[in-house]
């Protein structure tokens, strides 16, 4: 078995036509046929059914297909790390992302990276929001992944991409009478505590900013406490401390056993955003290379 029969099968699973193929790949047909047939006798089994000078996979042929795009992929792969090392891709990527990002695809992200450049170094920290935007003007960050604050602001000299916008959520205990509610709207919480991330260094240095402008003014005198880890909010909502409010980003996986309910908030359309953000006068070669990856 090659990896070139391997290839001639996929293109011609994918196409259920030699001729198509045998183009594809600039031979004869009789190419592409033989070295089928080929592949099929080692594999002491049919990958075709080949009916009136038309073709089908077999029920083994579909499972092959899968098979053989794998190994195709990942011998690609090994290649590609192969002409990394080569190339002398190494250095060091500090990497800041905001809490819960671990929560998406984020993680994947980064193991593809580094698995695609061994030798590169990922320094990687969790952190808030502000320490967060505050370690990047500082130039201790290549690149930070942040949410949006009028709390926060960046020189000209500063790329910020927008990656992702995560509606509110409002997090219920399940013996509160709003639990069962399909929607929470800004009047269901005139009388509630409530819990909410705090991003800013207390709540007197920014009065005017806190919260971000998905609760309506009057609610902010509802605020009994405030966290920046959505964990410990979830853990609050349960001891009866109050009505959390977090992201889509943070509740969509949220594995706690707590029984809580999930709700979403009414908030005329405000959500959060996440953005990537690095310096354009940031010569690192590997933040491109990154920012590739994470559009995977």
């Amino acid at each position: 078995m090659t990896l070139q029969q391997l290839e001639y099968f996929v293109s011609a699973a994918h196409n259920l036509n030699f001729s198509k193929t045998a183009e594809m790949f600039f031979v004869s047909q009789s190419a592409i046929t033989q070295q089928i047939r080929s592949l099929e006798k080692e594999l002491k089994l049919d990958l075709f059914v080949r009916k009136n000078n038309r073709i089908s996979l077999t029920d083994s042929g579909q499972v092959f297909m899968r098979e053989a795009e794998q190994i195709l992929a990942k011998v690609s792969d090994s290649i590609e790390r192969v002409h990394s090392v080569q190339r002398g891709q190494k250095g060091t990527l500090r990497i800041g992302y905001i809490k819960c990002m671990e929560m998406g695809s984020f993680p994947r992200n980064v193991q593809n990276f580094y698995f695609k450049y061994p030798g590169v170094g990922i320094d990687l920290k969790r952190d808030n929001a502000v320490a967060l935007h505050d370690e990047f003007l500082m130039g201790e960050y290549d690149i930070i992944f942040n949410v949006e604050s009028s709390l926060l602001s960046y020189p000209d000299t500063t790329e910020i991409t927008k990656i992702g916008e995560y509606p509110f959520f409002a997090v219920i205990p399940p013996e509160h009478p709003l639990s069962h509610r399909e929607m929470i709207t800004q009047e269901d919480l005139k009388y509630e505590r409530l819990i909410i991330h705090n991003f800013s260094r207390s709540k007197s240095e920014f009065p005017h900013d806190f919260p971000a402008g998905y609760l309506r003014n009057d609610l902010m005198q509802n605020i009994s406490r405030t966290n920046d880890d959505a964990a410990t909010i979830q853990t609050m909502v349960a001891a009866g401390m109050g009505i959390g409010i977090l992201t889509e980003l943070e509740v969509e996986k949220a594995s706690m056993p707590l029984n809580l309910s999930y709700i979403p908030l009414e908030t005329d359309g405000i959500q959060e955003i996440l953005y990537v953000i690095y310096s354009k006068e940031n010569e690192n070669p590997l933040i491109p290379l990154f920012l590739e990856e994470m559009k995977k």
